[in-house]
């Protein structure tokens, strides 16, 4: 049915339970599994007027943060999928649009199902969906399982 489950993740609970319910989809179908998580970039501040300088090193350390963060969750994923027997893969990527950083992801992937939670850190205020699975659930042209 499925060659290639992808699983957005943002280190919320529900987040990890929906990649966890995608790993077991892969196990069942055999399928590999590639986990990711996307950052927002690092922004440069601005404040009536005031623009504050470009510092590289800031630019860098909020990177390595972001990078950090999200390789502690990506592990994770990882280790409980070899855990069952599935082949994992993690992406780790910067971006301002969450939705459309996951929709290339799985694209450039290969991927052929989604699996992501309702909502995540960002949506859980929402009533229905979260905004990044809605967008994705409605610019996606590959097949989206909403864990909720």
């Amino acid at each position: 049915m499925f060659t290639h489950v992808m699983t957005p993740v943002d280190g919320s609970d529900l987040s990890l339970r929906a990649a966890r319910h995608g790993m077991q989809l892969a196990r069942l179908c055999k399928a590999k599994l590639t986990s990711i998580t996307v950052s927002p970039t690092y922004r440069q501040h601005f404040q009536e007027g005031f623009v504050a300088p470009a510092v590289p090193v800031l630019r860098e350390r909020w990177e390595a943060q972001m990078a950090e963060r999200a390789q502690e969750v990506l592990d994770q994923i990882c280790m409980e999928a070899g855990q069952v027997g599935v082949e994992c893969n993690s992406l780790h990527v910067f971006g301002d649009a969450p939705y459309q950083a996951i929709i290339d992801a799985a694209q450039s992937s290969n991927c052929d199902v989604v699996v992501m939670g309702s909502h995540g850190y960002g949506g859980a205020k929402l009533f229905i969906l979260g905004s990044e699975t809605g967008r994705v659930l409605s610019h996606s042209t590959i097949p989206v399982l909403v864990y909720r």
